[in-house]
């Protein structure tokens, strides 16, 4: 078989990336909206109801003041600390009979409760970093 022909090399030919590389290449940002960027990571975000889970893949960002959880371009939720009434680490399903540490948010305002479920690396990591934030720059917890 004649080079080129027939078989692709992706060292040669950087035309066609998987996705896995191109966020890895992806710069992320150190501001949102003028506030300084303190933690991000990969993440997943339960969009799904009880019944059934619908899981969206995207980056979860920690401000001073919010969390922010990015999917592409597009802003899924935006969460002021202020109105983070609980969080906590739980077991859940991820796939069908396989549990996994998650981040149950819930979000209160009006007396209305909306619960987030983060699937993240180290959540107990992201826990500490919201409480500490949390504390430092909005005073009581």
């Amino acid at each position: 078989m004649k080079e080129g022909q027939g078989r692709f090399n992706l060292e040669k030919d950087s035309k066609i990336r998987s996705g896995l590389e191109m966020v890895r290449e992806l710069k992320l940002p150190s501001e949102i909206e003028g506030e300084k960027v303190l933690a991000y990571g990969q993440a997943a975000y339960d969009a799904g109801s009880i019944l059934r889970s619908s899981w969206k893949m995207g980056f979860l960002y920690l401000t001073g003041t919010r969390l922010i959880f990015t999917q592409g371009g597009n802003r899924l939720f935006d969460i002021p600390l202020n109105l983070l009434s609980e969080f906590q680490i739980v077991s859940r399903n991820w796939v069908p009979g396989k549990l996994v540490q998650q981040l149950r948010l819930i979000k209160e305002l009006d007396e209305k409760k909306s619960t987030f479920y983060l699937s993240v690396k180290k959540p107990g990591k992201w826990a500490e970093a919201i409480e500490k934030t949390k504390k430092e720059n909005l005073g009581e917890f």
